[in-house]
């Protein structure tokens, strides 16, 4: 039986979160806008809009507008 490997997830995300915003940086070059990302939210959930939020953030953070 083989060792589990372990993971660093913080580090493996901001990995993805740069390679997404080099990929959304040749985008909007080829394409002439940034993508995006909208959000529908409905009703007054704090956990909901918290969430939300937090998609907001990461969007900006790999330059893709949200």
């Amino acid at each position: 039986m083989s060792e589990a490997a372990r993971i660093d997830g913080k580090a493996f995300a901001a990995d993805l979160r740069a390679r997404i915003g080099a990929a959304a940086a040749n985008f909007a070059v080829a394409a002439g806008r940034r993508p995006g990302l909208a959000v529908v939210l409905v009703g007054d959930d704090a956990a909901s809009q918290v969430y939300v939020g937090a998609k907001a953030r990461a969007c900006e953070e790999a330059g893709i507008a949200s």
